[in-house]
C-alpha cells in the first residue's frame, strides 16, 4: 500500500506500508476470505487515517490473462468491447469471454501490419473475481476505483524507456518474485511472447527463450533485458545473468532512477527495494497522466 503527495514528477510517497495477508486469505488473487480481508484492510485504513480513500489496486500476474489482437479492420472500433465479443475469437482463455470483465489498450507503437490493421492488448479478469474484490473493499468502507493486471503496469512503467529506441532491438523483462519468474519478450513496446516459472528459476531457461525467439525474428539485432518484482535477489541475479552475455541488464528500480522518492519517515519499509514497487509505479503513471 502506498499514496502519494501531489501530481509533481517525481512522484512524492506520502505513505508505504507492507502488511502480510493471513494464510488462505487469497489464492492466485481470488479473495478467498472476503469478510476477514475485508476487515483487515479496513482496520488498515482507520489506523493510517485512510477512510473513505479512493482504492486503485493491481492484481498478482496469475489473476489475469493478457493477448495482443489484431483487429479486422482498418482502424479500432469505437465499442471495442462489443465488437471483440461479437467477433468472439479463439483467444485461449481460461474461461469464457462472456464470463469475464476485458480490458482493450491501442497498440499504437506497434505500427501497422501488413494487412493495414490495427493491434490492442486485450487484458482479461473473470467477472467473479472482480466482483468478490468490489466486496472486500466495501466491506472495508472504500470505494475500489480500478482494478489493473500488472502486466499493464510495468509495460508503462517501461514505456519511456523504451521510446525511441533500436527497432531491432528485443526487450526482455524478467519479473522475479518468492513463487517463481516471469518473462515478457518485446518488439517495439508490444508484447510477442511470455513464459512463466513456479519455483527455483533456472538462468539458461531465460537464454534458451531469447535464442528461441531471436531465430524466428531475423530483423532482431540485440537483446535488452530488464529485471524487477519482489526478490530482494535481483542484484545476484542480475549479475549471473551477465556472466558470459553480452547483453545490457539493467533493474527496473522507479527509486534508483529518480521517478519516485521514499517517504521522508518510512520507519522499516525503508528496507523494501525499490524494484519491488514497479507494478505500482505503473499503476500511478496512469492517475498522473490524466
Amino acid at each position: 500500500m502506498l499514496t502519494t503527495r501531489g501530481h509533481g514528477e517525481p512522484v512524492q510517497l506520502g505513505l508505504l506500508r507492507r502488511v502480510p495477508l493471513p494464510r488462505g486469505a487469497c489464492s492466485a488473487g481470488d479473495p478467498l476470505q472476503v469478510m476477514a480481508l475485508g476487515d483487515l484492510i479496513g482496520d488498515l485504513l482507520v489506523e493510517l487515517g485512510l477512510v473513505g480513500a479512493e482504492v486503485l489496486a493491481v492484481l498478482p500476474a496469475a489473476a489475469c490473462s493478457w493477448r495482443v489482437v489484431e483487429w479486422p479492420f482498418d482502424d479500432w472500433p469505437e465499442s471495442a468491447d462489443e465488437a471483440l465479443r461479437q467477433i468472439d475469437p479463439p483467444l485461449g482463455l481460461p474461461y469464457d469471454l462472456s464470463q469475464a470483465y476485458v480490458g482493450l489498450m491501442p497498440l499504437e507503437g506497434a505500427g501497422q501490419q501488413a494487412s493495414g490493421h490495427c493491434s490492442s492488448l486485450l487484458v482479461t479478469v473473470p467477472r467473479q473475481r472482480v466482483l468478490s474484490w468490489i466486496e472486500v473493499f466495501d466491506i472495508a468502507g472504500v470505494e475500489l476505483e480500478r482494478l489493473e493486471a500488472p502486466q499493464v503496469c510495468e509495460l508503462r512503467a517501461l514505456a519511456s524507456l523504451l521510446e525511441g529506441g533500436d527497432p531491432g532491438l528485443l526487450e526482455a523483462l524478467l519479473v522475479v518474485d518468492e513463487r517463481g519468474g516471469r518473462l515478457t519478450l518485446l518488439r517495439r513496446g508490444v508484447p510477442e511472447y511470455e513464459r512463466q516459472w513456479t519455483g527455483a528459476m533456472a538462468e539458461d531457461e531465460v537464454e534458451r527463450c531469447i535464442a528461441y525467439w531471436r531465430g524466428l525474428d531475423p530483423a532482431v539485432n540485440g537483446v535488452r533485458l530488464w529485471l524487477a518484482g519482489s526478490s530482494s535477489d535481483l542484484p545476484l541475479l542480475a549479475g549471473t545473468l551477465s556472466q558470459g552475455r553480452e547483453w545490457p541488464i539493467e533493474i527496473l528500480d522507479p527509486v534508483a532512477m529518480g521517478w519516485m522518492t521514499m517517504p521522508p519517515d518510512s520507519g522499516d519499509e525503508g528496507s523494501l527495494p525499490g524494484w519491488s514497487l514497479t507494478s505500482l509505479y505503473g499503476l500511478m503513471r496512469a492517475e498522473l497522466a490524466r
